[in-house]
């Protein structure tokens, strides 16, 4: 038990000593840009993309909104609103505001998607895919 607190202990004290060594070289660098006038670039690790609506459907929806009963939101909206409803990506009473507010916002089980999940370009993208998919779907029986 010792031993694990004198482990714990250690890597506490290391890293606080690389994010004091990580600040005196961001002060450093500041101090040096003041002094010549020179604008410091912040490097950022996160970049915006701008993903289509097919992507973002099939990684964040369609684990719950595909169809069949495998699938907890399309077996939900077939008990709530119909089998003629429960697949999101056929229904055509759906409007891009309504899916965004849905999408942000959640509704029931379903959890709210930040921005740093799915952005704003990303969001228009998913709504847009969805409303298209349901307006070009043809039931099976009229094909």
């Amino acid at each position: 038990m010792n031993k694990l607190l004198i482990i714990g202990l250690s890597c506490l004290a290391l890293s606080a000593c690389d994010q004091a060594t990580d600040n005196k070289t961001e002060s450093t660098n500041q101090a040096a840009s003041l002094e010549t006038n020179t604008p410091v670039q912040q490097t950022t690790a996160i970049e915006s993309s701008n993903r289509a609506g097919r992507v973002i459907f099939e990684l964040h929806c369609a684990g719950c909104h595909d169809p069949g009963p495998a699938h907890a939101a399309t077996k939900q909206l077939a008990l709530v609103r119909g089998e003629d409803n429960a697949v999101i990506m056929q229904r055509k009473d759906l409007t891009t505001d309504y899916i965004k507010y849905i999408v942000r916002d959640g509704l029931l089980e379903m959890p709210p998607f930040r921005p740093t999940d799915i952005n704003a370009a990303e969001l228009d993208n998913l709504a847009r895919y969805i409303v298209d998919s349901a307006n070009t779907y043809t039931p099976e029986e009229t094909q």
